[in-house]
């Protein structure tokens, strides 16, 4: 989910994986694990990066490609979780970054 986003954010913009690590400062190997999904949690920091390289806002970043996908009926809960601790963790105290954080989170939600 999120390493399909933003594998395609990099094909979008055609980045090589090579590429955005030199943008970012993030190890190629470490991108490739994102982009797989074997690294599930990257941290605040490395979203930041990534946004920043991509040209594209957190809630971008994080959006899911599957728009009816339920918080509470699927593991990403926990996704969130990781990425709102990690963002207290790292200080983030800007009010923006919490506003596109909620907005992602509640349009990712689905009515029953």
């Amino acid at each position: 989910m999120l390493g399909t986003q933003i594998q395609n954010l990099r094909r979008g913009k055609r980045l090589t994986l090579t590429q955005l690590a030199e943008k970012t400062g993030i190890s190629k190997s470490y991108l490739s694990h994102i982009e797989r999904d074997i690294q599930k949690n990257p941290s605040i920091d490395i979203l930041m990066k990534l946004s920043l390289a991509l040209d594209v806002n957190i809630q971008t970043l994080i959006k899911s490609n599957n728009s009816s996908i339920n918080l509470e009926e699927s593991s990403d809960i926990k996704g969130w979780c990781q990425l709102i601790e990690n963002a207290l963790e790292s200080g983030i105290v800007d009010d923006t970054f919490w506003l596109q954080i909620l907005q992602a989170i509640r349009n990712s939600k689905t009515v029953k």
